[in-house]
């Protein structure tokens, strides 16, 4: 009878491990919901260098080479989520400037590559709402939370 109960034990903590592993963790440890961070982060330090890795493609506008200038980071931000598959996602994310007093918005598609997770395209989104209307949101941080 312990032998029993111990395998099952053991069955039901695999099965829990299992499933709140599902996060779509890429080759350097991100998720999917780091890249909006990491976007509006590089964006508040006007770092093209960092922008131009975390996109698909990039156009060549942005230098590889100038890298952040100021150490500015978002604090106050809202992130959320809507899933379409396991390799791709929409986010938006919301944030109060660092050196403004003003918020402002980005919406992303962010897919999983060969190399990790990227950001679609630069720039906004003209048909975010339309893109969304069918999945469920999952707000992953709010404003002023701590």
């Amino acid at each position: 009878m312990r032998k029993i109960f111990f395998i099952m034990s053991y069955m039901f903590l695999f099965v829990i491990v299992v499933g709140c592993g599902s996060e779509e963790v890429d080759g350097d440890g991100k998720v999917p919901a780091d890249i909006p961070l990491e976007w509006a982060n590089a964006e508040v330090q006007k770092d093209q260098a960092t922008r131009a890795k975390l996109l698909v493609e990039s156009d060549g506008t942005m230098s590889t080479e100038k890298g952040p200038q100021n150490d500015h980071i978002i604090e106050d931000y809202k992130l959320t989520e809507w899933k379409v598959d396991s390799s791709r996602y929409y986010y938006e994310i919301t944030y109060r400037h660092p050196t403004e007093s003003k918020l402002k918005t980005e919406q992303m598609e962010v897919v999983k590559t060969e190399s990790g997770w990227k950001r679609t395209k630069y720039g906004d989104m003209y048909n975010f709402d339309k893109l969304i209307e069918d999945l469920e949101p999952e707000v992953i941080k709010e404003l002023h939370e701590e």
